[in-house]
């Protein structure tokens, strides 16, 4: 029997983030014996022993569409939910103003990432003779208004020995700047991610990810609920926060100061430890539990 549901946003407009969340916490619960499902919002009634919701558009608290023994919510939006867990998984996150869940759990601890890139080897000498530079520049996967590609085109016109990828996400612009190279992905980037030099990201999951993995990062603002993840990791010190305009010339700047890259390294990986969907998931075990007993 599925003990838990899933349901996230993903598609245009809202790319993958919800889902990889979920897919995160999804893959701890299977290590601990627990059956789960990840099913799209807003796609009529769930009914599961426990519905753990990742949604912009959905209440978790509204029970009109959920039947639930137990609910688990997954929230950005700062929204007061009645429910018996509430992840807050920005690094600025904050329980004080959540009444109403039973346990909150908020914070850099609580961050989701993929667990298995815990286990990616990022020892490489990025400074070994004859190597390129690598930047990686990524918007997410619903970029339709391109600003990863203008990111792209200013680092391969102001780094032009440095190799400039992009990641083109499928509900974004697809088109790919001159001397970039485009790169698809809708199954997480830590491959790519472990391999660079220097990550350009929006301030989302792919953020957290770089993070994670000790890459020099620079974050920019795509959307206003993501200005204060970069003021947490900015006041961290964890990455640099910067925009569209001004990313290349940090870009340039980080490529030429491997001093800055390195505190950028050690401060991310402090920051970020990689183990939030560990964490979640035991919580969510919890309640699996607690039903069980409930039901003998």
């Amino acid at each position: 029997m599925t003990e838990v549901v899933f349901v996230c946003d993903e598609g245009a407009g809202v790319g993958l983030g919800h889902r990889r969340r979920c897919e995160a916490v999804a893959y701890e619960l299977a290590l601990l014996g627990i059956d789960s499902v990840i099913v799209p919002s807003m796609q009529g009634i769930v009914a599961a022993p426990v519905v753990v919701v990742d949604s912009y558009r959905a209440r978790a608290d509204d029970r009109r569409w959920i039947v639930p023994d137990h609910v688990v919510a997954i929230d950005d939006l700062d929204r007061d939910l009645a429910v018996d867990i509430v992840v807050l998984p920005a690094p600025a996150a904050i329980c004080a103003r959540h009444s109403k869940a039973k346990v909150v759990l908020a914070g850099a601890s609580y961050s989701l990432v993929d667990p298995m890139l815990r286990a990616l080897d990022v020892s490489q000498d990025f400074e070994a003779a004859g190597r390129s530079a690598r930047v990686v520049v990524t918007m997410g996967a619903a970029d339709h208004e391109g600003v990863g590609q203008i990111i792209a085109r200013r680092c391969a016109e102001r780094c032009p020995d440095a190799a400039v990828q992009l990641v083109v996400g499928p509900w974004g612009d697809q088109s790919t700047p001159p001397g970039v190279q485009p790169v698809w992905c809708d199954v997480g980037l830590g491959d790519l991610l472990a391999q660079a030099d220097v990550v350009v990201t929006a301030a989302g999951v792919t953020l957290l990810e770089s993070l994670t993995l000790g890459r020099p990062t620079i974050a920019v603002a795509t959307a206003a609920n993501q200005v204060a993840n970069i003021d947490a990791v900015r006041a961290a010190g964890a990455a640099w926060a910067e925009s569209a305009v001004s990313a290349c010339d940090a870009v340039a700047a980080l490529l030429a100061d491997p001093a800055a890259r390195s505190r950028l390294s050690q401060r991310g990986r402090a920051l970020i430890d990689g183990r939030g969907a560990q964490r979640v998931a035991a919580s969510v075990a919890k309640l699996c539990t607690t039903r069980s007993a409930v039901g003998t």
